[in-house]
């Protein structure tokens, strides 16, 4: 591993730690803007639970009471607690893109929020050990200062097969080797939603660590934040890790 992540690695708990997890589940709340668009309950009170060693993700009693939505390696589905299947999409990013797009500027059906926030959980609680996958590049670019500290950045690329924000991304680490930012561009929102993600809070669950507290603001281009709107606001509540 190169170095700074190595030791973005050790203080988020260790590979070995990271290594063992079969499931990570969690309860929170979701705000901010993108929330309005989507349908149901809006996941502003969530449990989610994602598998680390594949792409899969279970937004739970969404969209409603009684429903769960699935993202499983870049599909989705709406199935009920029986397991009947309600609803399937097959290729959902393409759907936010194009002349189908125009209606996702102003709301989203339960499948666009399978996928979305299916992909977009998967990567928020399984990073930082994700970025040592063998398709993902990883490269360390100039320090950064910021909230009069200086932080360390790596550079991630990820490959088509993963199903992320964006190809590019950057995260900027403090003196503790916590990940506090990350930048990225929403591209299924659209090319404009430049953004980065603050980090906060991060609390050790079962000797791993996670940033409870995290805050989604516009960016200008380049590196530039805005200080509002909020775009997203998650709070993790309870956090259980399943080995």
């Amino acid at each position: 591993m190169d170095g700074l992540l190595n030791d973005v690695i050790n203080a988020h708990g260790g590979a070995q730690r990271w290594q063992s997890v079969s499931s990570i589940t969690a309860r929170g709340r979701l705000g901010g803007l993108l929330p309005r668009r989507f349908p149901g309950n809006k996941l502003a009170n969530f449990t989610v639970e994602v598998q680390p060693d594949e792409p899969r993700t279970v937004l739970r009693d969404f969209p409603r009471t009684g429903e769960n939505a699935v993202f499983d390696r870049g599909e989705v589905r709406i199935e009920n607690h029986a397991g009947e299947t309600l609803g399937t999409r097959t290729n959902p990013r393409a759907m936010f893109f194009g002349l189908s797009g125009f209606r996702r500027n102003l709301r989203w059906d339960p499948l666009d929020v399978a996928y979305f926030a299916g992909y977009a959980f998967w990567n928020y609680l399984t990073v930082p050990m994700l970025l040592t996958r063998n398709d993902i590049t990883v490269t360390e670019g100039e320090s950064w200062q910021e909230c009069g500290q200086q932080w360390r950045r790596l550079l991630a690329t990820f490959p088509a097969l993963i199903d992320t924000h964006c190809r590019q991304q950057s995260f900027y680490v403090d003196a503790a080797g916590l990940i506090r930012r990350h930048d990225f561009l929403a591209e299924p929102i659209g090319a404009w939603a430049t953004a980065a993600l603050y980090c906060s809070q991060h609390r050790s669950v079962d000797g791993l660590i996670f940033p409870t507290r995290r805050r989604v603001l516009p960016r200008s281009p380049g590196t530039r934040v805005l200080a509002r709107p909020t775009l997203l606001a998650l709070d993790f509540d309870e956090i259980e890790i399943t080995r």
